[in-house]
């Protein structure tokens, strides 16, 4: 069995808690096996999402996803129908939306690291691929950035973004951006703002 990150020393960030729809438990798993991690069910309140599913520590490394409370819930309900309405509010989420959308790497995101440019790829193409009715339009290919690219952070990385609305850490209702991130091995320039 692989190393577990508890016997590891020095600081890591251990987990991301996530909140879905109610009744949409079955459609995290199907976002994350997708994305190439392993929702492990464990019958309590916890969907546990391995990041890296060889690894075996429940602990670390992960994502928990839980269903939304009833008082969040209902304040996104309330939230979207005035994001839906016209006015002030519906004028700035939309020009938000617009930015998420060019620019999914200025917005709120968290990143996964894969193994490989070759395994990011094979879960692009996983994504591209995905017939999945329930999922059609809840989880997108948002953006590539490969070095050299317009947008691309440095020369060391590939960044793809993938959006969903069917979880989120944060409010539902706004998605979430999720950075699929391929570290080149033979780059070492730093990050560009």
């Amino acid at each position: 069995m692989a190393s577990q990150l508890v016997d590891e020393k020095g600081r890591f960030l251990n987990h991301a808690e996530l909140v879905y729809r109610p009744g949409e438990r079955k459609l995290v798993s199907r976002v994350f096996e997708a994305l190439g991690c392993v929702a492990v069910e464990t019958g309590g309140r916890y969907l546990v999402i391995q990041i890296d599913p060889g690894q075996g520590d429940f602990l670390n490394n992960v994502l928990y996803a839980s269903e939304v409370s009833a008082e969040q819930w209902s304040f996104e309900t309330l939230l979207q129908k005035q994001i839906g309405s016209s006015g002030e509010l519906a004028a700035a989420y939309s020009a938000y939306e617009a930015l998420r959308t060019a620019q999914p790497q200025r917005t709120t995101h968290f990143g996964i690291r894969m193994a490989s440019a070759a395994e990011l790829e094979q879960t692009l193409e996983r994504i591209a691929a995905l017939k999945d009715p329930e999922l059609d339009g809840r989880l997108q290919l948002s953006g590539v950035f490969r070095p050299g690219d317009p947008g691309a952070l440095s020369d060391a990385l590939i960044q793809a973004f993938v959006r969903t609305d069917v979880c989120a850490s944060g409010l539902i209702s706004l998605g979430q951006y999720i950075e699929l991130q391929a570290q080149l091995p033979t780059a070492s320039s730093p990050a560009r703002d």
